[in-house]
């Protein structure tokens, strides 16, 4: 059966309230949506009052309560050897992929394990998932996976912080409703040139070369200043 419409829930720390804001939006606009969460990502489905169609990964951080409930539901339940090459996340992914799913959405609370992160956010730039539409939120920001001659227009507000790291290689990018627009730039991938830019209206963003993920975070969240 093929689904247009994945959401996958990580591990980790809890998903900022505007993610589970976010899944409450995708479910009511369609109901052709798989859920799917990767090992302990099944409690944040549940805490957004979602049961996974699929739960998957070496089930090594999902509690015995939670493996009962699982076990319990109608889920389909894939379980991997903890001594793997993947991580539970990019099992996710590709499980998505397989089930038919166009558009990826991926709920992310970050946490204290930044190796995860690093590693997830390679995952979701990998040409292997880029039929896809992929986006999600980590932590408080949302994020945007944006490759070559695909372009994607971001619902920001003026203030929004907006961050363009490119993945895998440098990316040339245009970019525009922006405090400091881009036109055909290179932005390097050991560079950190694309952070902290400022939205000035709903941003549109063309790669012409390369992959990137855009991050965006709204103006009341974004008390830190700007780190440039």
């Amino acid at each position: 059966m093929t689904h247009r419409h994945a959401i996958i829930f990580t591990g980790g720390d809890a998903p900022h309230e505007r993610a589970y804001r976010t899944v409450s939006a995708i479910t009511a606009a369609t109901s052709d949506t798989i859920i799917i969460a990767a090992d302990s990502g099944w409690e944040h489905a549940v805490a957004a009052r979602r049961t996974p169609d699929i739960l998957v990964g070496d089930m090594d951080s999902i509690s015995e309560t939670h493996l009962a409930q699982a076990r319990a539901s109608h889920s389909d339940i894939i379980v991997h050897d903890a001594d793997k090459d993947e991580t539970d996340t990019e099992i996710a992914l590709a499980t998505a992929i397989e089930r038919g799913a166009t558009h990826i959405t991926v709920i992310a609370g970050g946490g204290d394990r930044p190796d995860h992160v690093f590693a997830m956010l390679h995952s979701l730039a990998s040409p292997q998932f880029a039929a896809a539409r992929i986006d999600g939120h980590l932590g408080a920001s949302r994020f945007h996976v944006c490759h070559a001659h695909n372009p994607v227009d971001i619902h920001t507000q003026p203030g929004d912080t907006v961050s363009l790291l490119p993945v895998g290689g440098d990316a040339v990018v245009s970019a525009d409703n922006l405090k400091w627009p881009l036109v055909n730039e290179t932005l390097h991938a050991r560079a950190s040139r694309g952070v902290s830019n400022v939205a000035t209206g709903r941003v549109d963003i063309a790669v012409h070369d390369g992959t990137l993920i855009a991050f965006t975070t709204p103006t009341q969240i974004n008390t830190t200043g700007d780190p440039q």
